[in-house]
């Protein structure tokens, strides 16, 4: 178990419902397929209905130590126990490595190859493209970020749950619960709702010691899509639809929306993550400017008024009042970069683009001449004064 889940061991029960939590001593009592399907019948009110095989895509890049303990705690698992006769074999690791640090592995159950640095996104979409290719008839994959703290009662739910998944709900993803690694008590989120960009975390920021915060613990409240930190697809979906190419950031927002179905939020299925303040960089802000413009865009979410222009303008300004030119820099590239249109996207090499960014050359002066003409290239595209 997990240092994070050690702080939270005595709200155990806010994970249960009344059926699971007689069920303590899951790791004993789950030995035999009739013992743990007999169980599952009484806690899902009905018999076994599918035979699940899970395939986790990990993308991973300079994180070798947050990837290695999060392998180790899968292949300590009754997924990889030949003894488990009911799990053995129907969970593989799939983990694509941007880095190039990991030995490269394609063994029975676990599987790594390298990539070129394509971000997160190029990541998932390269693990998702060998999960197909790969002869194991896999239902469901899951998006995991490589950095996440979890229980493996996270996987041992989410198994169970999807061998009694009615069949009406079977082309659902389910969404994996974030909670905060510095306080990790708190839900973070259990879902999200795009609102064109102005993000709302369903459960957000909820305490869990409050016992207040329970009674509505599995309510969706209309959620449009889960993170990648955790979200689950089914082969039925991820088999014919693409990552778009963002490199990272808002991936996992168009992947959800394209899916379109209300992610189903369970109880005993989360992570533990960093937030959004913990990761932020200066060069994040060129993905953070163009990438929700091209889901908006995509999905004709996108305000062509003269607000859009107004918030950009807000953002830049903020910025240079800080001199943070970096910053600055990178926002107006970022709109500078979508008015290129999302043909553009796909056919640019993410990893040398990256590469471009960190080597920009920024001073005031060059945010200036760009920021005027970017500013009129969106002026006459929209037609704003």
């Amino acid at each position: 178990m997990i240092s994070t889940y050690d702080d939270i061991i005595e709200y155990w029960n806010y994970f249960d419902g009344n059926a699971w939590s007689e069920y303590t001593d899951i790791d004993d009592r789950i030995n035999t397929d009739s013992c743990s399907l007999d169980w599952c019948e009484q806690a899902y009110g009905g018999p076994r209905l599918n035979e699940p095989y899970l395939a986790v895509n990990i993308c991973t890049y300079h994180r070798l130590d947050e990837v290695r303990r999060n392998v180790n705690i899968l292949l300590e698992s009754k997924f990889f126990d030949k003894n488990k006769t009911q799990f053995y074999g129907h969970l593989h690791i799939y983990v694509t490595d941007n880095g190039c640090e990991l030995s490269v592995c394609d063994d029975e159950l676990i599987h790594i190859q390298h990539n070129r640095n394509t971000g997160g996104s190029g990541g998932f979409q390269k693990g998702l493209e060998w999960i197909r290719e790969s002869k194991i008839p896999f239902t469901h994959v899951i998006f995991m970020d490589d950095d996440v703290e979890f229980d493996i009662e996270t996987f041992y739910r989410l198994y169970l749950f999807l061998c009694h998944l009615k069949e009406e709900y079977a082309d659902f993803p389910i969404a994996g619960r974030m909670f905060r690694k510095d306080r990790p008590y708190i839900q973070y989120t259990a879902a999200e709702i795009w609102n064109r960009g102005d993000i709302r975390h369903v459960g957000f920021n909820l305490d869990m010691r409050d016992t207040a915060n329970l009674t509505f613990v599995n309510e969706n409240m209309e959620a449009e899509y889960g993170g990648f930190w955790f979200c689950c697809y089914p082969m039925s979906f991820a088999k014919e639809n693409d990552i778009m190419p963002f490199f990272i950031h808002c991936d996992d927002v168009e992947y959800g929306l394209r899916c379109g179905k209300t992610p189903i939020i369970l109880n005993g299925i989360q992570v533990w993550h960093e937030t959004y303040e913990y990761r932020q960089t200066p060069i994040i802000n060129y993905y953070d400017t163009r990438n929700p413009l091209f889901v908006n865009e995509k999905y004709d979410l996108l305000p062509k008024t003269q607000i859009m222009l107004d918030i950009w303008k807000d953002k830049i300004t903020d910025f240079h009042v800080k001199k943070d030119y970096e910053s600055e820099y990178y926002t107006i590239l970022g709109m500078h970069d979508f008015l290129k249109g999302i043909k553009w996207l796909e056919k640019v090499d993410s990893c040398k683009k990256h590469k471009r960014l960190q080597n920009a050359k920024i001073c005031r002066y060059k945010n200036s001449v760009l920021w005027r003409v970017t500013q009129w290239k969106l002026k006459r595209k929209y037609g704003f004064n």
